[in-house]
């Protein structure tokens, strides 16, 4: 029996060596298949990265109803499909989400340092601000009105253009985008109400828009922008509504001190023509300007900051008129806003500023801001 047994054992170790050989074969194709999946998802990992920023005001108005307002709470992505198209995304959910927008959507065509090509939902480079408009990236609660009336932040159009770096430190956006709608233009907010944000947008009128930036010393920065285009988008009771916008900006920081300046001037053709559409006296000359001061006051041997700031903003959106159009000296404002920012760490910023608000009807109120606002 013994010997049978054995003849039985024998016979069939060939048989239980090639399952096994089999079963290694199987673990060993499952193992490559496990590393290749985590690798591409390592790879795709790192293809994405999010960021966003948001900010909660609370708002004391002398002679009005006081307000607390999560004003914005922006989640954003950056995907590459390669190393040279790239997709850059944000949506804006604005007043606790009560009302969302697409702040842009763009593709980049990276080709080399002073030539790549941008598609899609683009901010206008207009300012230094319109792009870059993340909370802690200024000092104030709310952003200069200037950048508001007169630079209408946040603007975006679809279109597409180029971008890139000249030499070192000269860098230029050029684009080719959808035009305004002039039948939004009013007296008091000036363009700002014409902007099409890239929803079902008119696009019978084009326009061009550019701006060339000079960073390549130390804590300076240079920035001229030009915006021209036409904005009756094929309604002939608004005439051509020709709309060319020129603006002016610089910042510089010497050690703690920080200053920081903007002009910008825009001006509409056939304002006559809007009125009778309209009913809006909408200035053909608007002029707006601002002087900043702030000092960066360090905390030894940490990354904390607190700023203290002044501004002084004068804008008008009537400068000037049409013959046969009546001014409103409320629309001739001046700003006049001190406050501190403390920043915990670079991303965050606790904000509290006054400001003195007065018009050229010699109406004037007082305004009282907190803030709380982060970056990633």
């Amino acid at each position: 029996m013994i010997f049978i047994f054995l003849l039985i054992l024998i016979s069939a170790v060939p048989a239980f060596a090639d399952r096994l050989s089999d079963m290694e074969e199987k673990i060993e194709h499952l193992t490559n298949e496990l590393e290749e999946l985590k690798m591409e998802r390592t790879e795709d990992e790192s293809k994405i990265h999010f960021h966003g920023y948001g900010e909660l005001h609370y708002n004391a108005i002398e002679s009005d109803e006081n307000e607390m307002d999560m004003h914005r709470m922006v989640i954003g992505l950056t995907y590459s499909f390669t190393d040279r198209i790239i997709l850059d995304a944000e949506v804006d959910f604005e007043h606790a989400a009560q009302e969302m927008e697409l702040e842009f959507a763009h593709l980049d065509f990276l080709i080399n340092d002073a030539f790549n090509i941008r598609a899609g939902a683009i901010l206008m480079p207009v300012g230094y601000l319109n792009e870059y408009h993340e909370p802690p990236l200024f000092y104030s609660v709310e952003r200069p009105y200037v950048q508001k009336y007169l630079i209408p932040t946040s603007w975006q159009e679809g279109g597409a253009g180029i971008f890139g770096e000249i030499m070192p430190g000269l860098r230029y956006r050029a684009y080719i985008v959808g035009g305004l709608d002039a039948s939004g233009f009013t007296a008091k907010d000036g363009i700002r109400k014409g902007r099409q944000k890239v929803s079902e947008a008119k696009a019978e009128d084009l326009a061009f828009v550019g701006r060339l930036e000079y960073v390549g010393l130390p804590g300076l920065h240079l920035g001229a922008s030009f915006y021209t285009g036409g904005a009756a988008q094929d309604d002939p009771s608004l005439g051509d509504a020709d709309v060319t916008l020129a603006e002016v900006d610089g910042k510089y920081r010497i050690g703690n001190l920080e200053l920081i300046g903007l002009y910008t001037r825009t001006d509409i053709g056939d304002t006559d023509k809007i009125f009778a559409a309209t009913g809006q006296a909408v200035g053909e000359e608007q002029t707006g300007w601002y002087t900043e001061a702030a000092y960066h006051i360090p905390f030894s041997s940490s990354k904390k900051e607190l700023v203290v700031f002044a501004r002084r903003e004068e804008f008008d959106t009537q400068k000037e008129l049409s013959s046969g159009l009546t001014k409103d000296p409320a629309n001739d404002r001046e700003v006049t806003t001190t406050g501190l920012a403390y920043y915990p760490i670079p991303e965050v910023a606790i904000k509290a500023d006054y400001e003195m608000w007065k018009d050229g009807t010699e109406n004037d109120f007082n305004v009282f801001n907190l803030g709380a606002t982060y970056m990633f």
